[in-house]
């Protein structure tokens, strides 16, 4: 009898924590989202914008994503800033100024973008 409440108890309790612990890994994943806002594109580099859509008049960008236009490849970011603000429609536009830098290859590159991102928002 002893054997069989002690399996009992030793379920009970990785039942529980499984229960609590499961539930508070899938509330941080669901708090780390936002929302992709379009695009801009040079001679050489595709960027794609993401920001936190709320109630702000002017979010901040929550993430820069730099392709290497001749190749596709995503590369390593280093950092980022800036704003933007609704322009028309589902559109947004770079307030003043946004500055990214990151790294093709070893070389670590620093842009300053402005003006409209083009496409729109993507849920």
């Amino acid at each position: 009898m002893n054997k069989k409440l002690l399996t009992l108890l030793f379920c009970v309790a990785v039942s529980t924590l499984s229960f609590v612990f499961g539930n508070a890994a899938d509330a941080k994943v669901a708090k780390a989202t936002f929302t992709e806002i379009g695009y801009q594109k040079d001679a050489d580099y595709y960027y794609t914008f993401y920001i936190n859509l709320g109630k702000e008049d002017a979010p901040p960008l929550a993430y820069v994503q730099v392709q290497k236009n001749a190749t596709g490849t995503i590369l390593k970011l280093e950092n980022f800033k800036g704003y933007v603000a609704y322009w028309k429609g589902s559109q947004f536009a770079i307030r003043n100024e946004a500055t990214v830098s990151f790294y093709d290859g070893e070389k670590l590159v620093e842009k300053k973008l402005t003006g409209v991102i083009e496409g729109g928002v993507k849920m």
